[in-house]
This record gives C-alpha cells, structure tokens and sequence, in this order.
C-alpha cells in the first residue's frame, strides 16, 4: 500500500472513531503528530518519537504528552514502549480497522466476512512485508545529535530549551537537512566567529542561529571562510591609534588664554 494512500486511509478511521468516542484536543494533537512521525519513519512498526519532537508538533508539555498517551492506548489507537533515557518506541495498532472489518462482516453476512477475512489477512501480510524493508531505511531518530551541536557551537548559554526546541523544528520542516549537517553548520559559524575575533556578547544564541534559516549560509556546501578582520593585529589598534599624539604644556596654554 502505498505510504500517502495509508496515511490518508488511518486518519479517515481515526476521525471515524472519534465520531463514537470523542477525544480531547491533546489526544487529537498527539495522534497526529505520531501519525506524522509515523509516516516519516516510511510506516515502520516501531518508530522513535522524542518528547521534545512532540511537544514541538502538539504545544504540550512532557506531562500532557504522557497523560494523552496513555488515554490513546487504552482506546487501542496506540501502543509504546519507555526505555528510561532513550526515545520513547510507539506503533501505531490496527485496532479500529479491526472492528471496522467486524462491522462490515456482521452486515455482509457469513460468506462475506469470510472473503473480507481473508482480504485483510493478506493486506496485513504485505503491510508487514513493506515494514520489514523499510526497517533499515527509517530516518534517523532526531536530537540524537543534539549534544554534539552544542559542544560544537561557539557560545553557551542557558538558552538550551528554546535551541533544542528551534533544532528539532528545522529538522522537521525540512527533510533535506540532517543532524550531521546541523552540527556541520555550528563548526562553520565557530570557525567564523573565531577569524573574525568576535566577543562572545556579538555571537548568535544557538536558538537564534537556528531560527529563520541564519544557519544556511554555515551548512556543508554553502560556508565560505571570511578573511582575517583587518583591525586584529597585535596590539589590536582601531582607527585612533594611528594619529601622532602630541605633549602639551597644559600650565603654559592655560596662561596664554588666560592673557588673551
């Protein structure tokens, strides 16, 4: 089955189900963006979804994003696994295709549901199939390298939620940039800000750096070194150093005014 005719056919029957059993805004935010995360991941049975990553799709926070969880795997909409420091595992279950599949073999009598029995049986076959190919090629799980971006960026702060929060955003909105290049990006502007002698009050947030694409001049590909600022020398002399100071006699002026 194709990913985009699967995406579409799960919302359709999540929004079937809801009809009957009505959820709460959470809720409907956090399947979705699981759904999203999901689809990304090319349908995989099992597939990683950070907290920070859903708190930037839903707007909820790390105890709104549990409690809905746990709402939608008692419903049977999902299922996850916790791994103490590492991304939570979820699934997407098949539960109300299941009871849809009921439904319709009560209505269409025995002979049918037979027929539609065998039918899911051997979609959920391929479906199974699709996954296990697709296993190898899940893109990669995000903020994985999120550590190695900040030990990599010339300036630390106590900005680390609002970068780690503007770092899974880039990585959400476009899927052409990897992890590997945003930490890439932070060596590049280091770099820059290391030729051209910045203080570090004149050097970008991390958040900052990520937010309206400014990283894109520093990614592979894209950086260029600047030279040498010319004001950096020994000495490190500005524009006035290079006039010839003069001693006055300020007692000796004072008396010439004063005569005047």
């Amino acid at each position: 089955m194709d990913g985009d005719v699967k995406y579409l056919s799960v919302i359709n029957l999540f929004w079937d189900s809801a009809t009957t059993n009505p959820l709460s805004t959470g809720q409907v935010s956090l399947y979705m963006a699981l759904l999203h995360v999901c689809n990304r991941s090319n349908w995989a049975e099992w597939f990683q979804a950070p907290n920070q990553v859903l708190s930037v799709l839903t707007g909820l926070s790390r105890s709104g994003i549990l409690k809905a969880r746990n709402e939608l795997k008692q419903r049977g909409l999902l299922d996850f696994r916790e791994r103490g420091t590492k991304a939570t595992l979820y699934r997407i279950t098949m539960a109300n295709c299941k009871q849809e599949s009921v439904q319709d073999s009560n209505q269409n009598g025995v002979q049918g549901s037979k027929q539609d029995s065998v039918q899911n049986s051997g979609t959920l076959k391929d479906i199974d199939k699709d996954r296990d190919k697709e296993r190898d090629r899940v893109r990669a799980p995000m903020v994985e390298h999120f550590e190695a971006f900040l030990e990599a960026y010339p300036k630390h702060g106590n900005d680390r939620p609002a970068a780690e929060r503007a770092y899974c955003k880039v990585l959400l909105e476009d899927c052409h940039i990897t992890e590997q290049d945003l930490v890439a990006a932070a060596a590049n502007y280091a770099d820059a800000m290391k030729v051209l002698e910045r203080e570090e009050r004149f050097i970008r947030s991390a958040a900052s750096f990520l937010t309206d694409a400014f990283f894109a001049a520093y990614l592979p590909g894209q950086y260029v070194r600047p030279e040498k600022s010319r004001n950096a020398s020994a000495g490190k002399k500005n524009s006035f150093n290079q006039f010839a100071q003069n001693k006055y006699d300020f007692g000796t002026l004072e008396d010439e005014l004063l005569a005047n």
